[in-house]
Protein backbone atom coordinates (compact mmCIF):
# COMPACT_ATOMS: atom_id res chain seq x y z
CA UNK A 1 0.00 0.00 0.00
CA UNK A 2 1.20 3.14 -0.80
CA UNK A 3 0.85 5.81 1.43
CA UNK A 4 -2.03 8.26 0.95
CA UNK A 5 -1.67 11.97 -0.85
CA UNK A 6 -2.47 14.62 1.47
CA UNK A 7 -5.60 15.55 -0.03
CA UNK A 8 -6.90 11.96 2.31
CA UNK A 9 -5.96 13.41 5.51
CA UNK A 10 -8.88 16.41 4.60
CA UNK A 11 -11.30 13.54 3.37
CA UNK A 12 -10.96 11.72 6.41
CA UNK A 13 -11.80 14.71 7.98
CA UNK A 14 -15.47 14.45 6.76
CA UNK A 15 -16.46 12.25 9.66
CA UNK A 16 -14.62 14.52 12.22
CA UNK A 17 -13.08 11.77 14.39
CA UNK A 18 -11.22 13.07 16.97
CA UNK A 19 -9.01 10.08 16.96
CA UNK A 20 -6.97 10.67 13.96
CA UNK A 21 -4.74 13.62 14.46
CA UNK A 22 -4.75 16.63 12.25
CA UNK A 23 -1.25 16.78 10.24
CA UNK A 24 1.59 19.19 11.66
CA UNK A 25 5.13 19.24 12.62
CA UNK A 26 6.34 17.10 15.41
CA UNK A 27 9.03 17.78 18.13
CA UNK A 28 11.56 15.10 18.42
CA UNK A 29 11.59 11.46 17.65
CA UNK A 30 9.83 10.32 20.52
CA UNK A 31 6.55 11.18 18.71
CA UNK A 32 6.77 9.42 15.90
CA UNK A 33 5.19 6.26 15.13
CA UNK A 34 6.67 2.61 14.97
CA UNK A 35 6.41 1.14 11.40
CA UNK A 36 3.54 -0.91 12.26
CA UNK A 37 1.95 2.29 13.89
CA UNK A 38 2.48 3.83 10.37
CA UNK A 39 0.88 0.91 8.92
CA UNK A 40 -2.44 1.48 10.59
CA UNK A 41 -2.43 5.09 10.38
CA UNK A 42 -2.12 4.28 6.49
CA UNK A 43 -4.83 2.39 6.59
CA UNK A 44 -7.28 4.35 8.78
CA UNK A 45 -6.92 7.32 6.51
CA UNK A 46 -7.29 5.89 3.24
CA UNK A 47 -10.74 3.85 4.80
CA UNK A 48 -11.73 7.24 6.50
CA UNK A 49 -11.40 8.89 2.78
CA UNK A 50 -12.68 6.00 0.82
CA UNK A 51 -16.15 5.92 2.60
CA UNK A 52 -16.90 9.41 4.21
CA UNK A 53 -17.30 12.14 1.51
CA UNK A 54 -19.03 10.13 -1.83
CA UNK A 55 -21.91 8.01 -1.50
CA UNK A 56 -24.21 6.53 -4.11
CA UNK A 57 -28.19 6.66 -3.47
CA UNK A 58 -28.11 3.20 -4.20
CA UNK A 59 -25.79 0.24 -5.73
CA UNK A 60 -26.18 0.02 -9.63
CA UNK A 61 -26.99 -3.46 -9.76
CA UNK A 62 -29.57 -5.68 -7.86
CA UNK A 63 -27.07 -8.42 -6.58
CA UNK A 64 -23.32 -7.97 -6.28
CA UNK A 65 -21.06 -10.86 -6.86
CA UNK A 66 -17.82 -12.00 -6.19
CA UNK A 67 -15.04 -10.99 -8.23
CA UNK A 68 -13.04 -14.42 -9.62
CA UNK A 69 -9.73 -12.84 -9.53
CA UNK A 70 -9.75 -11.35 -5.91
CA UNK A 71 -9.65 -14.72 -3.90
CA UNK A 72 -6.10 -15.26 -3.04
CA UNK A 73 -3.66 -13.93 -0.62
CA UNK A 74 -2.41 -10.88 -1.18
CA UNK A 75 0.25 -8.86 0.34
CA UNK A 76 -0.49 -4.93 1.54
CA UNK A 77 3.05 -3.03 2.32
CA UNK A 78 3.64 0.33 3.76
CA UNK A 79 6.92 1.79 5.26
CA UNK A 80 8.60 -1.74 4.74
CA UNK A 81 5.05 -3.21 7.21
CA UNK A 82 4.02 -6.49 5.51
CA UNK A 83 0.10 -7.17 5.82
CA UNK A 84 -0.91 -9.95 4.66
CA UNK A 85 -4.86 -10.86 3.48
CA UNK A 86 -6.75 -13.57 2.51
CA UNK A 87 -9.95 -13.50 0.51
CA UNK A 88 -11.67 -17.07 0.24
CA UNK A 89 -13.86 -18.09 -2.99
CA UNK A 90 -17.03 -15.89 -1.72
CA UNK A 91 -14.85 -12.75 -1.65
CA UNK A 92 -14.66 -12.85 2.01
CA UNK A 93 -11.73 -11.63 4.27
CA UNK A 94 -11.63 -12.23 8.15
CA UNK A 95 -7.88 -9.90 7.64
CA UNK A 96 -8.89 -6.36 6.97
CA UNK A 97 -7.24 -4.18 9.63
CA UNK A 98 -9.57 -1.77 11.29
CA UNK A 99 -9.01 0.84 13.52
CA UNK A 100 -7.71 -0.93 16.70
CA UNK A 101 -5.19 -3.82 16.75
CA UNK A 102 -7.67 -6.70 15.37
CA UNK A 103 -8.55 -7.14 12.19
CA UNK A 104 -12.47 -7.18 10.93
CA UNK A 105 -14.03 -9.44 8.66
CA UNK A 106 -15.37 -7.92 5.09
CA UNK A 107 -17.15 -8.80 2.51
CA UNK A 108 -15.71 -7.58 -0.78
CA UNK A 109 -18.39 -8.23 -3.27
CA UNK A 110 -19.26 -5.91 -5.94
CA UNK A 111 -19.70 -5.66 -9.82
CA UNK A 112 -18.08 -5.12 -13.07
CA UNK A 113 -18.28 -2.05 -15.26
CA UNK A 114 -16.24 -2.82 -18.93
CA UNK A 115 -12.33 -2.45 -17.77
CA UNK A 116 -13.61 -1.50 -13.95
CA UNK A 117 -14.36 -3.39 -10.68
CA UNK A 118 -16.08 -1.71 -8.26
CA UNK A 119 -16.71 -2.97 -4.44
CA UNK A 120 -19.32 -1.76 -2.85
CA UNK A 121 -19.45 -0.91 0.52
CA UNK A 122 -22.79 0.07 3.02
CA UNK A 123 -22.71 2.75 5.45
CA UNK A 124 -22.48 -0.04 8.48
CA UNK A 125 -19.43 -1.84 7.23
CA UNK A 126 -17.60 1.24 6.67
CA UNK A 127 -18.54 2.94 9.87
CA UNK A 128 -16.81 -0.85 11.66
CA UNK A 129 -13.66 -0.83 9.06
CA UNK A 130 -12.88 2.45 9.97
CA UNK A 131 -13.69 3.16 14.03
CA UNK A 132 -15.60 6.15 13.35
CA UNK A 133 -17.74 7.46 16.47
CA UNK A 134 -21.05 6.65 17.00
CA UNK A 135 -23.19 6.46 14.26
CA UNK A 136 -21.77 9.44 11.95
CA UNK A 137 -21.62 7.63 8.11
CA UNK A 138 -24.79 5.87 9.06
CA UNK A 139 -26.67 9.33 10.09
CA UNK A 140 -24.93 11.24 7.38
CA UNK A 141 -26.22 9.15 4.57
CA UNK A 142 -29.79 8.20 2.89
CA UNK A 143 -30.90 4.99 3.55
CA UNK A 144 -29.88 2.44 1.11
CA UNK A 145 -26.92 4.18 0.18
CA UNK A 146 -23.58 2.74 -0.20
CA UNK A 147 -19.75 3.52 -0.90
CA UNK A 148 -17.82 2.67 -4.33
CA UNK A 149 -14.73 1.40 -4.32
CA UNK A 150 -12.64 1.42 -7.53
CA UNK A 151 -10.10 -1.10 -8.37
CA UNK A 152 -8.10 -2.63 -11.45
CA UNK A 153 -6.29 -6.39 -11.13
CA UNK A 154 -3.43 -5.87 -13.62
CA UNK A 155 -0.25 -8.57 -13.60
CA UNK A 156 -1.20 -9.37 -10.17
CA UNK A 157 -1.16 -6.01 -8.80
CA UNK A 158 -4.80 -4.65 -7.33
CA UNK A 159 -4.77 -1.25 -7.60
CA UNK A 160 -7.54 0.75 -5.90
CA UNK A 161 -8.99 4.10 -5.85
CA UNK A 162 -11.18 6.18 -4.11
CA UNK A 163 -14.11 8.87 -4.98
CA UNK A 164 -12.70 13.09 -4.76
CA UNK A 165 -15.69 14.38 -3.32
CA UNK A 166 -14.19 17.83 -4.11
CA UNK A 167 -14.70 16.85 -8.36
CA UNK A 168 -18.27 15.03 -7.49
CA UNK A 169 -19.40 18.18 -6.13
CA UNK A 170 -18.18 20.34 -8.62
CA UNK A 171 -19.48 18.01 -11.47
CA UNK A 172 -23.15 17.98 -9.52
CA UNK A 173 -22.54 22.01 -9.50
CA UNK A 174 -21.67 22.12 -13.28
CA UNK A 175 -24.96 19.55 -13.61
CA UNK A 176 -22.46 16.65 -15.29
CA UNK A 177 -23.38 14.38 -12.37
CA UNK A 178 -27.25 14.24 -10.54
CA UNK A 179 -26.78 14.56 -7.00
CA UNK A 180 -26.46 16.52 -3.62
CA UNK A 181 -24.30 17.87 -1.30
CA UNK A 182 -24.88 16.52 1.60
CA UNK A 183 -22.61 18.62 3.57
CA UNK A 184 -19.45 20.87 2.91
CA UNK A 185 -17.37 17.99 1.74
CA UNK A 186 -19.96 15.44 1.31
CA UNK A 187 -21.47 14.39 -2.39
CA UNK A 188 -24.10 12.42 -2.75
CA UNK A 189 -24.60 10.45 -6.22
CA UNK A 190 -28.45 10.80 -7.15
CA UNK A 191 -30.28 8.12 -9.35
CA UNK A 192 -31.98 4.97 -10.68
CA UNK A 193 -29.76 1.71 -10.71
CA UNK A 194 -29.32 2.71 -14.41
CA UNK A 195 -28.64 6.48 -13.24
CA UNK A 196 -25.97 5.42 -11.37
CA UNK A 197 -24.47 2.94 -14.06
CA UNK A 198 -24.49 5.40 -16.59
CA UNK A 199 -22.58 8.07 -14.22
CA UNK A 200 -19.69 5.43 -13.66
CA UNK A 201 -19.44 4.43 -17.20
CA UNK A 202 -19.52 8.21 -18.62
CA UNK A 203 -18.13 10.48 -15.86
CA UNK A 204 -16.19 7.62 -14.06
CA UNK A 205 -12.80 9.83 -14.61
CA UNK A 206 -14.78 13.14 -12.67
CA UNK A 207 -15.16 10.58 -9.65
CA UNK A 208 -12.35 8.31 -9.60
CA UNK A 209 -8.68 10.01 -10.17
CA UNK A 210 -6.39 6.86 -11.44
CA UNK A 211 -3.68 9.35 -11.54
CA UNK A 212 -3.55 8.81 -7.31
CA UNK A 213 -2.94 5.15 -5.97
CA UNK A 214 -4.84 4.95 -2.81
CA UNK A 215 -4.04 1.20 -1.74
CA UNK A 216 -1.86 -1.23 -3.38
CA UNK A 217 -2.22 -5.14 -3.23
CA UNK A 218 0.07 -7.10 -4.53
CA UNK A 219 -0.52 -11.19 -4.98
CA UNK A 220 1.40 -13.45 -2.91
CA UNK A 221 3.22 -16.06 -5.00
CA UNK A 222 2.06 -19.40 -4.06
CA UNK A 223 4.55 -21.36 -2.07
CA UNK A 224 6.94 -23.59 -4.01
CA UNK A 225 6.69 -27.21 -3.43
CA UNK A 226 8.58 -29.05 -1.08
CA UNK A 227 11.81 -31.33 -3.11
CA UNK A 228 10.97 -35.07 -3.12
CA UNK A 229 13.15 -36.79 -0.33
CA UNK A 230 15.65 -39.70 -1.38
CA UNK A 231 13.54 -41.49 0.37
CA UNK A 232 10.52 -41.40 -1.20
CA UNK A 233 12.06 -42.75 -4.46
Amino acid sequence: MTLPDPRLSIAAACLDDPRVPAPGPRQGNRDLPRPAHLLRAALVVALAALSGCVAFERAPVEELACDPDLPGTWKLKADGVAKTIHIDARCHTEDWPNMGEQTMALDLTGFVLGRDRYIVVPPSVAQRAIGAPGDALIKGTPAGSVFLILYRIDDGRARAWLPDSQRALEAIAAGTLSGRKLDEKFALIEGSAQDIRAALSQHGAVLYDTQKEAIVLQRAAPASAAPASKDSR
